[in-house]
């Protein structure tokens, strides 16, 4: 009797073991792979979005390495407050991974709050910071997008009188300035150029105003280098039936009638470009990345295919032999 009360039990041990096998067979079966934690992205600007320029251009390289890279993250304004500066930019490093601050207004503020979090990747959009191991810059040549747009106004104006408004007079700005008179130098030595600094890029009544002071000097086509505050000069080039030139992305659409042509500057390009390579590992933290024409960097856009052209085909010509002139170092454009 034993005998047989032993087997049995011997016969339901191995039939709970057995249960238990499959059951946990099952339950390992049913457990959803790990998803693969997705690149967290900040991108801080110092000034806001909606200024249909540097700030905007910078958040559409953005927006395309969510939807083709797969990284998601936000975006930090600081609203040109720089009370700001250093608080959302430690806001965003301590919720991403690699934090994009786009912004020559940042110097100080990562030079700070970079070395405190050093397994973060900082990337500094428009200006070089060196020595600082997790920091990258990007380095626009900027001047040689303006020697186009220099170029270009030289070569469109009647009067013979060309303008820049500017929105501070800071080393970036500058740049553009040197490279802009070079450019329009190059085409016509005799051209007179005129620059008013407005000291806002998020200010379109001071753009409009310093616009309409160039133009009742007889300038016929500006080049605005002031972000938002750019928005006044088209407004003040369509009042007095005048041209303008729009800088860092193509920003004919926001008047076609006036607006010939605009100076682009690769910010978006740079943003991607920069995450892919956090992505297939060839990113190289601590260096400088220069964007000039041979990068795409900058170049001159004219709009799309349905707007009305005011630069003729052969000026755009001209226009593409000068910026090939610049790639091939046939012409070096000074800077500062």
């Amino acid at each position: 009797m034993k005998k047989k009360i032993s087997v049995l039990l011997s016969i339901i041990m191995m039939l709970t073991f057995a249960l238990a096998g499959c059951g946990g067979q099952k339950a390992e079966e049913e457990t959803p792979a790990t998803e693969e934690a997705k690149l967290k992205v900040a991108l801080v600007v110092a000034g806001g979005l909606g200024d249909r320029s540097f700030y905007d251009s910078s958040n559409e390289g953005f927006d395309k390495a969510k939807a083709e890279l797969g990284v998601e993250g936000s975006v930090f304004e600081c609203k040109n407050d720089p009370g700001l500066y250093t608080d959302q930019m430690i806001n965003a490093a301590q919720t991403s991974d690699v934090i994009i601050a786009v912004g020559f207004e940042f110097d100080q503020t990562l030079k700070e709050v970079a070395p405190q979090f050093p397994d973060k990747k900082f990337i500094y959009i428009d200006n070089v910071i060196e020595g600082i191991d997790n920091l990258t810059s990007i380095d626009y040549m900027e001047n040689e997008g303006a020697f186009l747009a220099g170029a270009l106004a030289a070569l469109e104006s009647e009067s013979g009188k060309i303008g820049m408004v500017g929105g501070a007079d800071i080393p970036v700005i500058r740049n553009f300035r040197a490279g802009y008179e070079a450019g329009a130098k190059y085409v016509n030595p005799d051209v007179q150029i005129e620059v008013i600094f407005a000291e806002s890029f998020e200010d379109p009544a001071k753009g409009k105003e310093s616009a309409l002071a160039l133009y009742s000097k007889g300038v016929d086509i500006i080049f605005q280098v002031a972000g938002k505050t750019g928005e006044g000069v088209f407004e003040a080039a369509k009042d007095v039936n005048k041209k303008a030139i729009g800088v860092d992305s193509d920003q004919r659409y926001i008047n076609p009638d006036v607006i010939v042509a605009s100076m682009i500057k690769g910010v978006g390009l740079s943003v991607y470009e920069s995450l892919e390579k956090i992505q297939n590992g060839t990113f190289e933290s601590g260096t400088v990345y220069k964007y000039g024409t041979n990068e795409n960097g900058v170049d001159i856009g004219y709009g799309t295919e349905d707007m009305p052209q005011l630069v003729s085909e052969e000026t755009k010509a001209k226009i593409q032999e000068l910026k090939e002139k610049i790639s091939s170092k046939e012409i070096t454009v000074p800077e500062v």
